[in-house]
């Protein structure tokens, strides 16, 4: 699960609705293509925060952006949504390990609202917030020092 959360966190994916404002020719909404977007992109994470704040540095001070603590290492890296419902995580050019992780499944549900992956340290769910050709949003629920937070990811075409 914490390749999962490295994945769609430093820490892959939702339950929701697309925005009801009028949709841009490439997003997806709920009969859109949402899976063929998916598929063959290599998504890289731009943006993680989480709601409420915690103070995760320990300085008394609440953090909402969890991206600006990862290590530079996982910055680079990226996910690939296979057809066939296989995905796999890759590490960017700059290597935290050298060892590549065991591609995972994922599946779309709720009218391909949500996505749920699936790896060899169990199973991750995630409202699909926006997709467009380029950028992927979601958001999810977590347990951080026993309070439950949602993170929201913004990851883009890379």
């Amino acid at each position: 699960m914490k390749k999962i959360t490295i994945l769609f966190s430093c820490a892959i994916v939702m339950t929701g609705a697309v925005s009801c404002s009028k949709k841009k020719k490439d997003e997806a909404g709920p009969s859109g293509n949402v899976a063929s977007m998916l598929v063959g992109t290599k998504w890289r994470l731009t943006a993680q925060t989480i709601n409420p704040a915690v103070d995760v540095t320990g300085d008394e001070v609440p953090d909402s952006d969890m991206f600006a603590f990862m290590p530079e290492c996982a910055k680079d890296d990226y996910v690939v949504f296979s057809t066939g419902g296989v995905y796999q995580l890759f590490e960017g050019q700059k290597k935290c390990t050298e060892t590549q992780e065991p591609p995972g499944n994922w599946v779309l549900y709720n009218s391909d609202k949500s996505l749920r992956v699936t790896d060899q340290d169990g199973s991750f769910e995630a409202e699909i917030v926006s997709i467009t050709a380029s950028e992927l949003k979601f958001r999810y629920n977590e347990v951080m020092d026993g309070k439950n937070i949602q993170v929201t990811e913004t990851r883009v075409k890379n």
